[in-house]
């Protein structure tokens, strides 16, 4: 098991690639949904921008960009069924994981990337009062 964040290089993916093979997986096994609806809730926001993911088998790894150099965070994503675990695997040991309903993985994954990385679901990745500043000014 790995404890020190992600040794290797980031290989992302477009996140677009990324629900396009969701959406074929979803096609076969439905029950995958809460894994498309979270990359879709990350193109929706706009903030692709700010995150880096790819898929490993089934499960959705993220990082923040501009993605640094070896070792960094990231944070995994996993369904197993009826189940969905989010996971910070860290540079540093602090790893955090938390397994909660399918019905909750969009809400658990925006936890983690404001959390973890401090983006959020939001075209500039800052809070929602920051946001609005910016496309009120």
């Amino acid at each position: 098991m790995r404890t020190m964040g992600y040794p290797g290089e980031f290989r992302d993916a477009p996140w677009t690639t990324i629900e396009a093979r969701l959406a074929e997986w979803c096609a076969r096994s439905p029950q995958m949904r809460p894994m498309l609806d979270i990359v879709r809730s990350v193109l929706a926001s706009g903030a692709d921008a700010h995150l880096a993911g790819l898929l490993s088998m089934t499960d959705l790894v993220v990082v923040p960009t501009p993605v640094i150099s070896p070792p960094y965070d990231e944070v995994i994503v996993r369904y197993q069924d009826p189940w969905i675990t989010v996971e910070t695997l860290t540079h540093n040991g602090r790893n955090d994981r938390i397994r909660r309903p399918a019905e909750d993985a969009v809400p658990l994954f925006w936890r983690f990337m404001i959390e973890k990385f401090g983006i959020h679901p939001s075209p500039s990745g800052a809070p929602p009062d920051e946001e609005l500043a910016r496309t009120a000014g």
